[in-house]
């Protein structure tokens, strides 16, 4: 099957290390943004608007995903190390040389009591959706939602997040960012539209609420298993958990991992 779909990613991995005691909330993804959005700002603010989209058009999603260990540790001793993950998306993977250099500058604030000692590339690839058609039969699918997921249905988080709904969020955060960063409009597969398998939904979800910086974080956590035909959506499962989806995923909201069977 010819590619319907593609977006370039970027994966970069930070490692910091403390200097002195530190105290930090066990939610740093608002902590790591900030960092990262003063450094850019200050040395590279052209690149900063692109990466970091102001209010006023805030229904675009930014071009960037910030992931980080979570909960993180509350209490950082002198030696100990921190690592977090950058995802550039799309034509943001053109700043990758940018924001490494911006890095040097993030340590400043609530970092100030660090120092960064490595940055290097995960990965840098081209996701698309060709083959989803020859994908062996999945019968089994088991979410785990790993970091605050804000995904509203009626304004209120669900108790049960079925299957229809999961994926529709999904094809929401990838058209986003396809549309937005892409090299061209994303497009849903006519049989995922029309074909649509009866899935049984299995839920182990909770909700949590918290300030952190002064931002509100609400989302969903734990776990969903879905049973039936689940195949044809593992492409855009798979590109999702690393672009992340709901809200915030520039503030390493909305991670998860899966695993088929």
């Amino acid at each position: 099957m010819i590619p319907i779909n593609k977006l370039q990613l970027t994966k970069l991995k930070f490692t910091l290390k403390f200097n002195t005691q530190t105290y930090l909330p066990p939610f740093i993804g608002n902590t790591i943004r900030g960092a990262l959005g003063h450094a850019l700002y200050k040395h590279y603010p052209h690149i900063c608007e692109s990466i970091f989209k102001v209010e006023s058009i805030k229904s675009i999603p930014n071009p960037i995903v910030i992931s980080v260990p979570y909960p993180s540790n509350k209490h950082y001793k002198p030696g100990d190390t921190l690592s977090f993950y950058v995802t550039l998306l799309g034509s943001a993977c053109d700043f990758k040389q940018d924001l490494e250099d911006a890095a040097n500058f993030m340590c400043e604030g609530k970092l100030s009591t660090a120092q960064l000692i490595n940055c290097q590339q995960i990965y840098n690839t081209e996701w698309t959706d060709e083959g989803a058609e020859s994908i062996a039969l999945c019968e089994k699918l088991s979410i785990n939602f790993l970091t605050p997921t804000e995904i509203f249905v009626n304004g209120q988080l669900p108790d049960k997040l079925d299957f229809a709904t999961f994926i529709d969020r999904i094809f929401v955060r990838i058209s986003g960012v396809i549309d937005n960063y892409g090299e061209g409009e994303f497009t849903i597969p006519y049989n995922l539209v029309y074909n649509k398998p009866h899935i049984i939904t299995e839920c182990d979800l909770h909700t949590t609420h918290f300030k952190t910086n002064g931002q509100s974080v609400t989302g969903l956590l734990g776990q969903v298993h879905y049973y039936g035909d689940v195949t044809r959506y593992l492409p855009y499962i798979d590109l999702a958990s690393q672009i992340h989806i709901g809200k915030k995923t520039s503030r390493a909201c909305g991670e998860y991992s899966f695993e088929i069977y």
